[in-house]
């Protein structure tokens, strides 16, 4: 069992049905597929408890206002675990608020478990592709499309992952600050 904290954006029926027909056609392997579009703020650890980390939650979401995102920009990035390359949707408007929000829930019972050899690239992942010049490709075209997702970043959520590749929510807690 491994814990995770993630936001949903709260989009517009049109372009979460984008996000999911892209996921379905290009995303085997994503994990916790059930999940749907979201952008990772804690990644999967076992480094504390739940009630540990909804605590933590609790506090951070209670200094934390709901902020604006905007959507423009994809990006082909290679996993180098996996070796697969992911295409992320990434986030223009509200990167900075995304980035900190990251900071600070690695501030506390996260701490331990943040990974220093990667960079933070706050995203909505749209695809997992074993071939990088494929992967880059579908990027380019999603680009050339120009997408434009606005979203709100209004709550938190904990999820706890299980061996199987299920997620369940754990606690969901609205943005205060």
């Amino acid at each position: 069992m491994a814990l995770t904290v993630i936001a949903r954006p709260r989009l517009k029926p049109a372009d979460a049905a984008w996000i999911a027909a892209l996921r379905g056609r290009h995303g085997a392997g994503l994990p916790a597929p059930g999940i749907g579009a979201h952008v990772t703020l804690a990644f999967p650890t076992d480094v504390t408890d739940a009630t540990t980390a909804t605590g933590h939650l609790a506090v951070v979401a209670g200094d934390t206002a709901p902020f604006a995102l905007a959507f423009r920009c994809t990006l082909a990035v290679l996993d180098p675990d996996s070796g697969d390359t992911f295409v992320y949707l990434v986030p223009d408007e509200g990167f900075s608020g995304l980035v900190r929000l990251h900071d600070r829930l690695y501030s506390g019972p996260f701490a331990d478990a943040l990974r220093l050899d990667l960079p933070y690239i706050p995203h909505v992942t749209l695809a997992r592709i074993a071939e990088a010049k494929l992967a880059r490709a579908l990027a380019d075209d999603l680009n050339g499309q120009e997408p434009e997702i606005h979203a709100r970043l209004e709550t938190l959520e904990l999820l706890r992952l299980d061996a199987d590749g299920s997620a369940r929510r754990l606690a969901e807690i609205a943005l205060r600050g």
